[in-house]
């Protein structure tokens, strides 16, 4: 049994056909006997509506708030595209970047993973599940969300 990675980009998941169309592909894997980690990015122009809204609020946000609003995008996927592959009857479970152990430096809107704390990763993955984890997204060593630049 191998673990194989996939990554699927915005465009990938950006209706519900094309989230069940990436679900089909992760269970083709998982059914050829793999262990399966899915990173997903926010749907098609989320993380640009997002900007836009942003801006209808305040032009000069902080880049801490920035990056609590722009990790939902990346939230909404994961909870679909799990969605997606529980109705076609598989184990999953979705992580977000911080549930799966991704601790960054606290360079808001530009962070870099400084270490992977893989014991959630390892657990879901003992309980033969598909993950799925929010790309694009860590916690800082203080608990603030942070997008990885």
């Amino acid at each position: 049994m191998s673990l194989i990675v996939q990554k699927f980009g915005g465009s990938s998941v950006a209706n519900a056909q094309r989230v069940f169309n990436v679900a089909n592909i992760i269970t083709e894997t998982y059914d050829k006997g793999n262990d399966v980690i899915v990173v997903v990015s926010a749907q098609g122009d989320t993380t640009d509506d997002l900007i836009a809204k942003a801006a209808e609020i305040n032009p000069n946000p902080s880049k801490r708030e920035m990056d609590m609003l722009l990790s939902t995008g990346e939230q909404i996927s994961i909870a679909l595209l799990a969605m997606a592959i529980e109705k076609l009857g598989y184990p999953v479970i979705s992580l977000t970047g911080p549930q799966a152990g991704f601790v960054t430096d606290s360079n808001y809107s530009k962070a870099r993973i400084r270490r992977i704390e893989k014991e959630r990763i390892e657990n879901e993955i003992n309980k033969h599940n598909i993950i799925i984890v929010a790309g694009f997204q860590g916690i800082n060593r203080y608990d603030n969300i942070t997008t990885l630049g």
